[in-house]
């Protein structure tokens, strides 16, 4: 088959970025983008929550956030292609210690924020302190106020997604749909084409990767297939650095929750937060299309790491786990129904929870996007190109400049996040 200069593999958001920034630098480069799905964004992607945020507490979670926003509100309002994109803010419910602690001091700092009163939360129909038999059963928090961001809130990842394979097409980026990569395949740099090459003594590289049409060539390639990096890099040993776990999704619906998803965080009509109880930390994302919420909590202790091709959502899960915590603060859950559920992975990076970036010999891994792609989606994308162009710096969109090493393994330097959902 045809020869590529590079050759990404997932066509994500982390695989399109990456191609999109690639080729935004350089015209020439002659690019392939492989992906085991029928069209783009079909993996974890298209199943997340679909939010952004630029409230953390990692320095450098912060850079990759805000500037992907940024980008993100430039392809919409300057560019007017509609991303879903909608400023509707997040509401971290807290209690009062965790509201005064000096994690939520040092995001104050750096992002548009606001803090809301109990009053406040009250008047949107959310419960602030629940009873007393169930705080002590469920370890549930009394609510003392709430973080609200004001430069975050929702998107449609199919949107976001579209914008840069059409773009990606428009530049010709050719796309090879429905082709799983079986294997990277490792040969020496400088063959002897003897057996049993390529040996110890001899610098290796990528030569070639097998598909079921047979073998494609590039100079470099890009692996940025989310949490099947490792079906591909355990072979040739190398580690990914991340692990997989399961997340679910279940939308919920009723009249009660129509009403709450149609107003904003001041009580008028609009679009509600994004929301995170105050523990345990249930996200519940407001989805004004079907004035519904999508409830999904991000459980460790208990879910194990395997990988499975189609994971399904367990509605026992919902009804024995979130339904319980969500109807103590939220009284409209008492009446509601799951009206659709799925289930994907995150990439999860179990040391800092921010993505790996990094080379090994002629192949860049982009992963461990730990559940914040999207969010992170557009400055991870920068980064990779920077990486492969052989840059030390990569540029992101609103100007700040981040050491291409910072995101991967030897001169790691990233931050542990204090405030997770």
């Amino acid at each position: 088959m045809e020869s590529y200069d590079i050759i990404v593999i997932g066509a994500g958001i982390t695989g399109l970025s990456s191609a999109y920034h690639l080729k935004e630098e350089n015209k020439d480069l002659k690019i392939a983008i492989v992906e085991r799905m029928p069209t783009f964004a079909q993996g974890n992607t298209g199943k997340s929550d679909a939010a952004f945020r630029d409230i953390f507490t990692s320095e450098m979670n912060y850079k990759l956030s805000s500037s992907s926003i940024a980008f993100y509100r430039h392809v919409q309002e300057d560019l007017g292609f509609d991303l879903g994109m909608r400023f509707n803010g997040y509401m971290f419910l807290m209690d009062e210690e965790e509201l005064n602690s000096e994690k939520i001091d040092k995001v104050r700092k750096r992002s548009k924020t606001e803090i809301l009163s109990r009053d406040e939360i009250s008047n949107l129909g959310i419960v602030v302190r629940p009873s007393r038999e169930a705080m002590e059963i469920m370890n549930l928090k009394e609510i003392g106020g709430a973080l609200f961001g004001k430069n975050c809130g929702i998107l449609e990842p199919q949107n976001i997604a579209s914008f840069y394979a059409g773009e990606l097409e428009k530049m010709g980026v050719e796309f090879f749909y429905s082709t799983n990569v079986e294997k990277l395949n490792l040969e020496p740099v400088k063959r002897l084409d003897y057996p049993g090459e390529p040996f110890i003594w001899q610098e290796k590289k990528i030569g070639s990767i097998e598909t079921k049409n047979g073998k494609m060539y590039a100079d470099q390639y890009i692996l940025a297939t989310d949490v099947w990096v490792n079906s591909l890099l355990d072979p040739i040993g190398i580690d990914s650095h991340i692990r997989p776990k399961k997340r679910q999704v279940f939308q919920v619906s009723g009249d009660g929750i129509k009403r709450m998803v149609n107003m904003d965080y001041r009580g008028r009509d609009g679009i509600f937060p994004f929301t995170i109880l105050p523990g345990p930390r249930i996200v519940m994302r407001p989805e004004p299309g079907s004035g519904s919420f999508w409830i999904s909590y991000n459980d460790e202790i208990g879910r194990d790491f395997t990988l499975e091709d189609d994971p399904q959502p367990e509605m026992e899960f919902y009804y024995k786990n979130n339904l319980m915590v969500l109807r103590e603060y939220i009284p409209v859950f008492n009446e509601s129904r799951v009206t659709g559920a799925w289930a994907g992975y995150y990439s999860e990076n179990t040391i800092d929870g921010t993505y790996y970036i990094f080379r090994e010999m002629n192949l860049i891994i982009a992963t461990g996007s730990s559940g914040s792609g999207i969010m992170k989606g557009d400055s991870a994308g920068r980064i990779v190109a920077a990486l492969a162009s052989g840059k030390e710096k990569a540029r992101l969109y609103n100007g700040t400049e981040v050491p291409v090493e910072a995101l991967g393994i030897k001169n790691r330097r990233v931050e542990r996040e204090e405030l997770v959902i």
